[in-house]
């Protein structure tokens, strides 16, 4: 006769489990971290966007968070970009929206402000720079990323263990 037996079934399911209970922490771990890339790339890719809008049109454009009431996650909602309407999410040039399970919180320099406005010549209105964290949930150290920016409107990344 062909076939498995019912130990040999047995020891592969046992077998099975052992790999799966080490295999799935490392696997949500990496699904965090993916999160977070692709949400600071679109924070990146909004703020090097409204730079160039800003330029391309000869005026202003804003960065807008589209729900900047919450002090510790002004950005998690999303964002827009928008010409000559700072404060407007309603008819915007682009919506940029954001994968749950992270935060958005401008700090140092930009807590609080939940727009950021680049000038004709792509710099940041108001003399202003800082940074926006990007956290991550449920991860063994909690991955995140730092954006800052500065007053000439340049975004450059790096790492953040944001809850150590």
């Amino acid at each position: 006769m062909r076939g498995f037996t019912l130990i040999e079934l047995l020891v592969a399911m046992a077998m099975m489990a052992v790999l799966l209970f080490f295999a799935l922490p490392a696997f949500n771990e990496f699904t965090t971290q993916r999160r977070v890339t692709a949400n600071v790339n679109s924070l990146v890719s909004a703020i090097s966007y409204a730079r160039s809008e800003a330029m391309r049109r000869g005026g202003i454009a804003t960065l807008q968070a589209r729900d900047g009431d919450d002090d510790t996650n002004e950005w998690g909602p999303g964002f827009c970009v928008n010409a000559e309407n700072p404060g407007d999410c309603d008819d915007p040039l682009q919506v940029f929206t954001v994968e749950r399970g992270t935060s958005i919180d401008a700090v140092d320099g930009l807590d609080g402000v939940d727009a950021l406005t680049f000038n004709s010549r792509g710099l940041l209105q108001g003399g202003i720079s800082g940074s926006i964290r990007v956290c991550g949930g449920g991860a063994d150290e909690d991955p995140g990323r730092t954006v800052n920016i500065n007053t000439i409107g340049r975004a450059t990344v790096r790492d953040l263990i944001c809850f150590p």
